[in-house]
């Protein structure tokens, strides 16, 4: 019998590590099934490159001071190309891209990859509000008769109802839909008419035994606080300021910003998705403003402080699902913090987590061979 043929729809082209991850373990996951065959579309939208720049693309005051500041900085630069080599490395080794390429919305409306099933996720490939966000991640190419999966999209912010109408008779033409946040269930349903599942982000599909297989272990010993920001806050440096005094442990600070405003003893330009496990999976205490950063440190039981820039609903459905209020730092957490508290148990949630990452691989093959979950 041959296999079912699944592409998958999500953010292949970005050069950072969640968004590189949650498409591996999405393909993967599908792959390791003795009947289907996944591939992921190659769709880069028209602003899927400023990414890989070392330059900011966008106008403002603080860009031009930012750019001003690389120009003079060529060691960050380099730093900068030897990362995105060793991203298109791990693409290259680790994401099944199906052959053809597509740079604009008309190709691939015009001549579609074809497939059994059509799965879009995960990621905020449904923010509309970010640029390049269109309709090409609502489906609108698959030829109709044809499977459609949403399995996990993030919203990202909500929709406004003029969003809601603009999309409803896309998510109408969905077999099967689910969200990653719990918080935008509702609004999804109201939008399509269709009951809308809470999923899992794809990196829970795998476990920590498969993710460790892929994984690169740090080239020292000796415990240590692992950080990942984005930006860095005045609260994010003095919650590691206060983690390195209270435990003494050394900081890793995996450094995508231009400073190094947590003065680290070990911070890491270079890198790719597999140096990202590895350093998690390893530490003894994870510091971080990401999403990806908090759900493998959830995988991998790690003593977590989240260091909220905003408290957005992604954060807020996997402290309830997981049962983890105390992951959250707040100025009360870091006043009364000692080395003996910063444990987090992750007992209270551990059945709960399991159960809906059970869930969540079953809504995603049921729906994929068109049964009721």
């Amino acid at each position: 019998m041959s296999k079912k043929k699944i592409l998958t729809l999500t953010t292949q082209y970005s050069p950072n590590m969640g968004a590189l991850l949650q498409c591996y373990a999405l393909s993967r996951y599908l792959n390791s099934q003795s009947d289907t065959e996944c591939a992921v579309i190659q769709y880069w939208h028209p602003n899927a490159k400023v990414g890989w720049s070392a330059f900011k693309h966008r106008g403002g005051l603080r860009n031009m001071l930012f750019n001003i500041y690389m120009f003079f900085r060529p060691d960050l630069i380099m730093q900068k190309k030897r990362r995105n080599k060793k991203l298109q490395a791990f693409i290259d080794e680790y994401i099944p891209l199906d052959e053809k390429k597509y740079t604009t919305d008309d190709a691939i409306r015009q001549d579609p990859p074809q497939a059994d099933v059509y799965v879009v996720g995960s990621d905020q490939i449904w923010n509309v509000n970010r640029k390049g966000v269109g309709t090409v991640y609502f489906f609108d190419f698959v030829p109709d008769g044809k499977r459609r999966v949403a399995y996990a999209p993030s919203l990202g912010v909500d929709w406004s109802e003029q969003q809601k109408t603009w999309l409803r008779p896309y998510l109408q033409k969905f077999d099967a839909l689910s969200v990653r946040e719990e918080g935008h269930v509702a609004q999804v349903e109201e939008a399509s008419g269709k009951p809308v599942a809470h999923v899992a982000d794809p990196v829970f599909l795998l476990s920590p035994e498969e993710w460790l297989k892929i994984a690169k272990k740090p080239p020292f010993e000796e415990p240590y606080i692992f950080c990942y920001f984005f930006g860095v806050t005045d609260l994010a440096a003095r919650t590691v300021q206060r983690l390195r005094e209270v435990t003494g442990y050394k900081v890793v600070y995996m450094n995508f910003n231009a400073l190094d405003k947590l003065h680290s003893d070990v911070c890491i330009r270079s890198c790719d998705p597999r140096d990202f496990i590895g350093y998690i999976a390893n530490a003894a205490v994870v510091c971080a403003s990401s999403f990806h950063a908090s759900a493998f440190s959830i995988i991998f039981k790690k003593n977590l402080f989240y260091v909220p820039q905003a408290e957005r609903e992604r954060i807020l459905s996997l402290r309830r699902t997981f049962k983890i209020d105390d992951i959250l730092v707040t100025e009360e957490r870091l006043t009364s913090l000692t080395k003996e508290n910063i444990h987090i148990d992750y007992s209270k949630g551990e059945k709960a987590g399991k159960e809906y990452i059970s869930y969540s691989r079953d809504f995603l093959l049921n729906s994929i061979y068109e049964k009721q979950s």
